[in-house]
């Protein structure tokens, strides 16, 4: 049964029927005129020989209706005549028979109302096929008339039997049966061969087809000719080479978009109409508490840190608008997310939903820290101003011809303009800092020297609370750092440690070699700082006691210029401390 549902099968019998439909259409046609002319050939001959044993009849004869002479003669001259020949009076009488003896031809009927008879005596010549009354046969008659004077005298007529035209016929027909035979076998090797040689052709463009089907898109069918079924397997294979490189470039994009989901640091998901987990990154399996289970699948509500997310996913859904908030999930306290939630559309029909949570946490501190900033730079402003317009007022009040309290007051103002100036400048050194525009000009830098150096530039700061300062760095110890850089972090530490030192106090400054560093320490012996307090020490406006820090002149600054020019060396900054037993900064640069 499969081969007759076969391409071949169907094109050869089609094929076959139409060859032998045409084949059955022609010799139907070339039977009918290949008789139709036999007859007219053999009537034409039998009107011949007609004509000619009428010319050798004589007329008088006939008229005279003389049966035994003409009988006699008749069979005489039908001795030559393969046809049997019958002479008829111009009444109907037979007057002779070739075929019959003569007692037998006085016996036959008249004859004037044969179709033949009647044809010839209107006309030069009758014929027609018919069944023989008297020899009960299929003849083939045919009458011509025998005038004198243009008067009929009578009427020779030859009868043949049809047997032998049939037998004629049969023969002529044998052969072109034969012919149409050879022909129909011809036509059909020949239709076998085509169908062979399409089927081939076809079959290789189906089996390409498969391949390209299967993704084999680098498959090309082979060459097979330049018809129409070469235009196809060009085709097919132009259309392999355009799927194979649109494929191609698709796979390259799905990579590209792949990584850009696995490693970027927004936490991505996506969601069905229903809400159902279809996609999440490993950033969102982090934020969200997936540990030890497959969130694929799961409703969005039943996440850990779901039900922010599944309000945000519906609301998206059923509004078919995008969502945004920001929320700290339970898994992840002190982490703040941003969450985007818009809709995935397709025909204004909503069929899923994306959203991306990003972790915040640090933009809001910096946030945070930026307010905290203007803050205390506003109130640290504010305190100075305040005091230098209370003084200027005073003054121009009538305290300024007060020759005992006046130089106060403008010693007042000239103490808070200074402090305004420590305080910009210790803001610019610091935002320079952090801008990551300061660079180091690095050399190696002999500690010893330095540390001295600073000693005497905060030799007042001392010297006003009765401070010693001891030096006791090893001489030759070097590092490799900017030494204005670092002569700024020892006269900040030295600075600090001398105006919250007791008084008589005593500050140390030790160095010793680490490996691959050196660690730099200024200990005091002063009241120490609390332990609560220790975490925040090097924050920008910080104070341990505000009260007496703005009371010494501290802009709230100093300790966070040393944490950010000891980590611009590539070092780190701590401080060691009990309250009431001193307090130990120290900073690591790279050796020398």
């Amino acid at each position: 049964m499969k081969l007759f549902s076969t391409l071949k099968f169907r094109l050869l019998s089609s094929y076959v029927l139409v060859v032998l439909f045409s084949l059955a259409v022609t010799g139907f046609f070339l039977d009918r005129s290949l008789e139709r002319r036999a007859l007219e050939d053999l009537r034409s001959s039998m009107a011949a020989q007609a004509r000619l044993i009428a010319a050798q009849l004589d007329p008088a004869l006939l008229l005279k209706e003389d049966a035994a002479r003409t009988d006699a003669l008749v069979k005489k001259i039908s001795r030559s005549a393969a046809s049997r020949v019958t002479v008829i009076a111009a009444s109907g009488k037979v007057l002779g028979d070739s075929g019959l003896p003569f007692a037998e031809v006085l016996k036959m009927g008249n004859h004037l109302d044969r179709r033949e008879v009647k044809a010839a005596a209107s006309s030069e010549s009758g014929s027609v096929t018919r069944l023989s009354v008297t020899l009960r046969e299929e003849l083939l008659y045919l009458a011509v008339p025998v005038r004198q004077g243009g008067a009929t005298a009578g009427f020779v007529r030859l009868a043949m039997p049809y047997r032998g035209v049939a037998a004629m016929l049969s023969e002529v027909r044998r052969g072109v049966a034969f012919s149409f035979a050879l022909s129909a076998l011809f036509a059909l090797a020949v239709g076998w061969f085509v169908v062979l040689l399409f089927s081939r052709q076809f079959g290789e463009i189906v089996a390409g087809s498969k391949r390209f089907a299967a993704g084999e898109f680098d498959y090309r069918i082979p060459p097979s000719s330049s018809g129409e079924l070469g235009k196809l397997s060009d085709t097919l294979n132009y259309m392999a080479w355009e799927i194979g490189a649109r494929v191609r470039d698709a796979g390259l994009r799905r990579l590209e978009l792949e990584a850009a989901f696995r490693d970027m640091s927004e936490a991505l998901l996506v969601t069905d109409g229903a809400g159902v987990i279809t996609m999440i990154n490993p950033r969102a399996r982090q934020l969200m508490g997936v540990k030890g289970f497959d969130p694929v699948g799961m409703r969005l509500s039943g996440m850990p840190a779901g039900p922010e997310l599944s309000s945000a996913a519906i609301k998206a859904l059923s509004s078919g608008r995008p969502v945004s908030f920001e929320f700290e999930p339970a898994s992840a306290a002190g982490t703040t997310l941003g969450v985007s939630a818009a809709p995935i559309l397709e025909n204004a029909l909503v069929r899923g939903c994306v959203l991306v949570a990003r972790d915040i946490t640090g933009p809001r501190k910096l946030e945070k820290l930026r307010k905290e900033f203007v803050a205390n730079v506003s109130h640290e402003l504010k305190t100075p101003l305040t005091a230098i317009k209370g003084n200027a007022e005073t003054l121009l009040g009538g305290a300024l011809d007060d020759k005992e309290h006046g130089p106060g007051f403008v010693k007042s103002i000239y103490d808070q303009s200074v402090r305004l100036e420590n305080l910009v400048a210790d803001l610019l050194k610091i935002s320079y800092a952090e801008s990551g525009k300061d660079r180091l000009e690095k050399g190696d830098v002999e500690l010893f020297s330095l540390a001295q150096e600073a000693v005497k530039a905060t030799a007042a700061a001392a010297g006003a609370k009765n401070v010693t300062v001891r030096n006791l760095v090893p001489a030759g110890l070097a590092a490799a750092a900017d030494k204005d850089k670092l002569s700024q972090v020892l006269i900040n530490l030295l600075d600090n440690a001398a105006k919250y030192n007791r008084e008589g106090g005593e500050i140390k400054i030790s160095a010793a070699q680490e490996p691959g560093a050196v660690k730099i320490v200024v200990e005091d012996n002063g009241p120490g700082i609390p332990a609560a307090h220790l975490p925040h020490i090097f924050e920008r406006f910080y104070r341990v006691d505000k009260a007496r820090s703005r009371e010494l002149g501290g802009t709230g600054l100093g300790l966070s210029i040393v944490k950010h020019l000891v980590e611009l060396h590539g070092g780190s900054v701590g401080v060691d401390s009990a309250e009431g037993r001193g307090s130990a900064f120290w900073f690591t640069l790279p050796a020398a």
